[in-house]
């Protein structure tokens, strides 16, 4: 079970009584926006000064990092990055940037090294990001000094993920971004003790942001998946909890009737009854299921506000897997790209295109499309933070 069985009882009771009342969570009024915000150049300008470049990305798994020594390669909103795992167990971030002239210092995706040597002209680096030689130093004319060393980024391991900030001068504290109630429900979830199983980047003609309403909408999956997903679930229905910025809710599945009638204190897990979903602004979402958790992270294209790159990471609770567990996640994994490539990402395409035309104004979400005004409204008090 993911959750406390305080929380679980909590959700369950609140599902439970949309069930019954075929009703949903809903906020107090409307929140509108401006289409514009998907396709101006100036608004992502602004976005990756006041939330990709200030806030900590939920970048990596820890499993990532299984020991020290370990490495692995990514990319952040505008940034190549290198993360390494020190002899100490702690968890370091660079800009994977070679301080000689500019080259990617790592093109391998993940491995162990003590040492990372440029392939350009031999300059090579610890796993600590410190200039340990330059090649043909004798003739070179400067020795490895500390101000020499792979820019370093802010970072931070918690809830077994690692967090970092992209602007170098900036800092990180991840417990105060999460805030206390999302904080003490990813503690709740122990993913420490979880496992990375696969991943895959894809690169979508749309805004992040676009990308970013679909993954957390509750409210069109009757309508948008009504031949695939939607007969196993309640349409419209979501149970959430608000923890600040973030949320956390249940989608109940259509089974979960089977248990509207038995007893507060026989209430099972709810992960086999509903999907669990966690919004965890700006640019993450993890979507909870008893045999795997599908993470992702959605960044802008820095070249342009109508494309972004999604990063999608599957965890499990096993490092081992025998044959049926891997046809059991290949078979959810096709499940979950073909409703996003087949389903979300067209009709996301086309409000992108709408975003493009002068004439549509603001557009509206209601009262029950709580988690997208969640996202919104956090979107618009970061953009508008001094």
């Amino acid at each position: 079970m993911y959750f406390s069985e305080e929380r679980n009882q909590r959700l369950a009771d609140k599902l439970f009584g949309h069930i019954r009342a075929g009703t949903t969570d809903r906020l107090d009024d409307v929140f509108e926006y401006d289409l514009a915000i998907y396709r101006c150049p100036d608004t992502a300008a602004q976005e990756r000064v006041r939330i990709f470049e200030r806030l900590p990305m939920m970048a990596a798994h820890s499993h990532q990092l299984p020991e020290p020594g370990s490495f692995l390669t990514l990319q952040l909103n505008r940034s190549y990055v290198l993360v390494t795992r020190n002899e100490d167990g702690a968890v370091s971030a660079f800009l994977n940037v070679c301080r000689h002239r500019g080259s990617r210092v790592v093109t391998a995706e993940c491995g162990k090294r003590r040492a990372f040597p440029c392939p350009y002209h031999g300059w090579t680096y610890g796993n600590d990001g410190a200039l340990r030689s330059i090649g043909f130093g004798e003739t070179f004319g400067v020795a490895p000094s500390p101000d020499r060393g792979l820019v370093r980024l802010p970072a931070e391991e918690r809830h077994g993920f690692v967090w970092i900030v992209e602007n170098p001068a900036g800092t990180i504290d991840v417990k105060a971004h999460l805030g206390e109630g999302m904080d003490q429900a990813l503690g709740e979830y122990r993913l420490d003790r979880w496992f990375f199983y696969k991943s895959h980047v894809f690169d979508f003609p749309q805004n992040w942001k676009v990308m970013m309403d679909g993954l957390i909408d509750g409210y069109h999956v009757k309508f948008l998946h009504g031949k695939t997903i939607s007969p196993y679930f309640f349409p419209n229905m979501m149970g959430i909890e608000i923890l600040g910025r973030h949320a956390l809710w249940g989608n109940p599945r259509r089974k979960m009737q089977e248990l509207v009638d038995h007893p507060p204190d026989t209430i099972p897990p709810l992960d086999r009854y509903a999907i669990i979903g966690n919004l965890i602004v700006p640019n993450s979402v993890m979507v909870m299921h008893p045999h795997h958790i599908e993470f992702w992270t959605v960044y802008q294209n820095p070249d342009n506000p109508d494309a972004c790159r999604v990063h999608l990471r599957y965890l499990t609770p096993r490092n081992d897997h025998d044959e049926r567990s891997h046809e059991i996640l290949a078979k959810n994994w096709k499940i979950a790209t073909d409703a996003i490539l087949n389903e979300d990402v067209p009709v996301g395409n086309t409000i992108q295109a709408s975003a493009a035309m002068p004439y549509v104004g603001k557009v509206i979400l209601g009262r029950n499309e709580v988690t997208n005004q969640l996202f919104h409204r956090a979107y618009r008090d970061f953009m508008e933070a001094p």
